[in-house]
Parts: structure tokens; C-alpha cells; sequence
């Protein structure tokens, strides 16, 4: 069955089946999501998660590594800002373990280390269930989060901008959010 359509009707519709923003814009968000889709089992459901999956922690989430939060880094290390200065200026785009989390990186989010911490190395990219605005992603864990008594924005989890992207949340900002492992 064909059903005249425009291209961005089109892109739109692949976006909401993969429940990406629906822009029309096949970006990185819409790429990645379309890369684990065709990565999963034929027999797999989809989208990939219930909306309330087992052990989902309730939290609120903030934003990280857009592009005015690394411009604002790189900024301040160009007025001669420490790193340590610097990251309470914004964010480096780069995760714990060396891997960037900056726009068009992949849906990626931080947890403070009493979530992670038990996986040791292995938690590195490890898979993520995240739901916000009716919308779930499969995130995966690139950097981490003060310790909880160190946090101050009532955050327990970070997204990345093609997280958000995903999500449709416009950075930065705070939104509740689930998340659970995969």
C-alpha cells in the first residue's frame, strides 16, 4: 500500500515510530535510534522498554554537555580557568571514562556514583532505560554525577543533548524522569 506523503511527513513518521523528536530532521538522535532498532532481535518488542520497567528509579534530571554548556567551558579555560573552575562553569563533553558526550555522540547520561559505582569499570556504556515526556531512550552511561550529599539541584541523572533530543526536551532544564538498567 503506497500512501502519497512529502519527505518530511515521511522523515516525521520514522521519527515517531522510533520515538525521536519529531523535526524532520534525520540527525544524530533519529540515526542512533534507527542503529539500535536495527540492532534488536526481530522478535523484540518495540518501542524497547514498558513505560514502567522493573526497578525504574523516579528522578529529576538536568542537562549536559549542549553546546552553550561546552562553549562556556572552553570559554573559561581560555580566560585561564582551571578544569576544576571550569566544569562549575559548564561541561567538557567528555565523560568519566574518555568518551564524548557532546551533540551528535548518541543518546548518553550520567548517574551520581552510588547508582554505577557496584559495576566498577563495567560501567562504562552500559545500557540505560530512560523515560521523560512519554517518550523513552536507551542512554548509555558515559559520565557521572557528584555523590548524592554533594548534589544541589535535587538532579540524580544527566542526559546528553541527543538524549533530550530524543526525549524532546530542550536544554538546558529539568524535567522528572525514570531510569532504569537494561
Amino acid at each position: 500500500m503506497t500512501i502519497a506523503t512529502t519527505a518530511d511527513t515521511a522523515r516525521k513518521g520514522i521519527q515517531a515510530i522510533l520515538q525521536t523528536q519529531e523535526d524532520g530532521v534525520i540527525g544524530p538522535a533519529t540515526l542512533a535510534a534507527l542503529t539500535h532498532l536495527a540492532s534488536l532481535p526481530a522478535d523484540s518488542p518495540w518501542p524497547a522498554v514498558a513505560t514502567d520497567p522493573v526497578g525504574a528509579h523516579a528522578v529529576q534530571a538536568s542537562t549536559f554537555a549542549d553546546p552553550a554548556d561546552v562553549a562556556a567551558f572552553r570559554a573559561c579555560q581560555a580566560a585561564g580557568g582551571t578544569d576544576s573552575y571550569c566544569f562549575g562553569k559548564g561541561d567538557n563533553g567528555i565523560g568519566k571514562w574518555g568518551d564524548v558526550t557532546s551533540q551528535g555522540s548518541g543518546p548518553a547520561c550520567a548517574l551520581p556514583p552510588e547508582d554505577w559505582a557496584q559495576f566498577g569499570a563495567a560501567a562504562r556504556n552500559k545500557p540505560v532505560l530512560v523515560t521523560a515526556n512519554g517518550r523513552t531512550v536507551t542512554c548509555y552511561l558515559r559520565d557521572t554525577m557528584p555523590h548524592r550529599a554533594n548534589i544541589h539541584n535535587g538532579c540524580e541523572l544527566d542526559l546528553n543533548p541527543d538524549a533530550c533530543a530524543s526525549l524532546s526536551i530542550t536544554p538546558p532544564d529539568t524535567v522528572s524522569a525514570t531510569w532504569a538498567w537494561a
